[in-house]
């Protein structure tokens, strides 16, 4: 009896032990590698993460590098089948050609996605582009990656353009994915790898995908229709299982505010309210997006007692006619003004968005942009002067109202608040009003004795620019730290 049960047990274990060993060698077997390439970074990037999240689950292996570091070696030594890109327009030109010298160099599939990918369909046409992604890649990049490990056709995959021997085929987008929560948290652990990002006392989250407004300067709108009759615009996670990754991010890296990066945080009321409750047990301050037209004291009420330390939320513009005709933003200037005084009754910091250099502006309108935000009294007011980017209905009214012309946006640049593209008065004046837009509001006697309109008529001088980015880097820093309360790495 003793010899037969010990006979079974030895084949249990054998079975069980040959099991294992099986599983990993099957799992050795399908695992593909894919490598992130990326520019520098000083956030968390969530869409990379999010992919590397997918892959990871589905058994693959992936890795990220930025193009401050040694990628040649990285790629030469660990052997990745695909590099991947993620490309807004601004920095697509540079990728495109870092990406063919490296195919010069190394074999593997290069796979282009992001926003410029999603809305330039001729991006595949470029040499040395495989594979483009379009719109969500959570499930595109993962079938690709499996059908790679195969050997099998990839060329019929949805939300992909892929191009094989000098031929392309064009695929259309799938559904959008609606159950957020069947995803994967974003791999954190991807990142982690950077001091800097995981020292950062800020951690950054998505509580949902889409937004419903049809702003005439956002891709949002454009991307819509990339996804008309594709399923629902906006969707949530869970408030459960949102706090389950909060907890386990809080708990792994050190973290004193977390930040939400949607649109609009405050859409869904009902959504927020068992948010505001649940996150009590997080026990942390936390900073998002409000839209100044859905802000109203219940709400601000719930953000306050839920430990909601800042919020961002957009003017653009003190121009009415602008605002709402132009831009498509459907608020009024009173409603961006009581929205502002119910976050300065409850206590709660925020940064004001805005813009100038619009089409159908003018440097007046500029400066009364200024004078709106000096009534808001924001903790730091951001501002950026307009860029017409590709695909966007305000792009679109650019052209067609002779604000722009033969506009290259290879040559658009990454750097989308410093410098108009567009045909508009007082060019320099409006540029330099960029740049001291922030001190003017935050110290008003600059405005009130003058002094603005002698800082923006001042020529360019290298000196005087060194001594402004001392002063206002200086200043920047202690802005941060009153909208966050901590500082930053």
């Amino acid at each position: 009896m003793i010899c037969v049960f010990y006979n079974i047990y030895f084949r249990v274990y054998i079975y069980l032990n040959i099991s294992c060993w099986y599983e990993e060698v099957i799992l050795l077997v399908i695992q593909m590698k894919i490598l992130f390439i990326t520019e520098g970074f000083f956030i968390e990037p969530l869409g990379i993460m999010q992919l590397s999240g997918c892959l990871k689950k589905a058994g693959h292996k992936t890795d990220l590098i930025t193009t401050e570091e040694d990628y040649e070696s990285k790629i030469k030594e660990w052997k990745p089948k695909i590099v991947a890109y993620s490309v807004m327009t601004g920095n697509h030109k540079t990728f495109v050609e870092l990406n063919n010298k490296l195919k010069s160099k190394f074999d593997f599939v290069s796979l282009f996605g992001g926003p410029h990918a999603t809305f330039f369909k001729d991006l595949i046409e470029e040499d040395g582009v495989d594979v483009v992604c379009m719109g969500e890649g959570d499930e595109a990049i993962v079938e690709l990656v499996d059908k790679l490990d195969k050997n099998e056709d990839i060329k019929n995959i949805n939300n992909l353009n892929v191009k094989k021997d000098g031929v392309v085929y064009r695929n259309s987008v799938r559904s959008l994915i609606e159950d957020l929560d069947s995803l994967p948290f974003p791999d954190r652990d991807i990142v982690m790898k950077y001091d800097k990002i995981k020292n950062d006392p800020i951690k950054h989250f998505v509580a949902g995908r889409g937004c419903p407004f049809n702003c005439k300067y956002c891709f949002n709108e454009k991307y819509a229709k990339v996804y008309e009759g594709k399923g629902k615009r906006v969707r949530w996670r869970s408030v459960d299982n949102l706090i389950e990754e909060i907890k386990e991010v809080n708990e792994k890296y050190p973290t004193k505010v977390n930040y939400f990066q949607d649109d609009t945080f405050i859409l869904d009321k009902e959504w927020l309210k068992e948010f505001c409750e649940r996150y009590k047990e997080i026990n942390l301050p936390f900073h998002c997006h409000v839209r100044a037209n859905l802000v109203d004291e219940e709400i601000v009420k719930m953000l306050k007692e839920a430990n909601c330390y800042s919020v961002h939320i957009a003017a653009e513009t003190a121009d009415d006619k602008i605002r709402n005709e132009v831009l498509n933003r459907n608020m009024s200037k009173e409603e961006i003004l009581n929205a502002c005084k119910l976050l300065r009754k409850h206590k709660i910091k925020f940064m004001m968005q805005n813009m100038i250099g619009l089409p159908g502006g003018s440097l007046k309108k500029d400066i009364e942009t200024l004078k709106l935000n000096i009534k808001c009294k924001p903790t730091y007011a951001w501002v950026s002067i307009f860029q017409p980017y590709p695909g966007t209905e305000l792009e679109k009214y650019c052209r067609e109202n002779g604000y722009v012309e033969d506009l290259d946006y290879d040559n658009i640049g990454s750097n989308f608040y410093e410098r108009s593209l567009l045909k508009i008065e007082d060019r320099k004046k409006v540029e330099h009003l960029q740049r001291w837009f922030a001190y003017v509001v935050d110290k008003p006697f600059l405005y009130y004795s003058g002094l603005l309109n002698f800082f923006i008529s001042f020529p360019k001088w290298k000196g005087l620019n060194r001594w402004y980015k001392g002063v206002y880097q200086n200043f920047r820093d202690k802005k941060d730290y009153e909208l966050f309360g901590v500082e930053l790495k």
